[in-house]
């Protein structure tokens, strides 16, 4: 019987644990950079409402003008940023980045319709014009690479 209470305190505090953390997905922690911020919401669908494949992430590179090797998604979108040096240059990654937004909520935005399922895919839509605008917010406060 004492294993079984100890499993249950173990357990509640794990919940609590969670709770704690998914709070603290929902906003930014004071002491993160921009890195570290896009990284966590970029690469996870649920907090960005899309997916960014590799191939995503490359194709970005690409049209930013620069080549990254395939690699863990993380470690790829952490090349690319590490090619970004003033303002202008977020800018004009981000514009990618939101193109890539773009065309892949009008996809959510034409099966909706086509399907009737609306409520399927306007979360998702909803998580992605959230996550434009950090993009905005964050160039607006990018300083640029001293």
């Amino acid at each position: 019987m004492q294993e079984f209470d100890n499993l249950k305190k173990e357990f509640e505090n794990f919940e609590k644990e969670c709770f704690i953390t998914r709070e603290k997905e929902e906003n930014f922690d004071e002491g993160e950079g921009f890195m570290e911020i896009l990284k966590k919401y970029m690469l996870a669908p649920q907090m960005c409402g899309v997916y960014f494949s590799r191939l995503d992430i490359k194709s970005a590179a690409e049209f930013y003008g620069e080549s990254i090797q395939l690699r863990e998604r993380k470690r790829m979108l952490t090349d690319l940023l590490k090619a970004v040096f003033s303002k202008e240059d977020m800018q004009r990654l981000f514009d990618i980045f939101t193109s890539q937004i773009d065309h892949k909520t009008d996809i959510y935005k034409e099966l909706a319709d086509n399907f009737s399922s609306d409520e399927i895919f306007d979360e998702m839509i909803q998580k992605a014009e959230k996550f434009k605008t950090k993009l905005k917010n964050i160039t607006d406060e990018f300083e640029g690479v001293v």
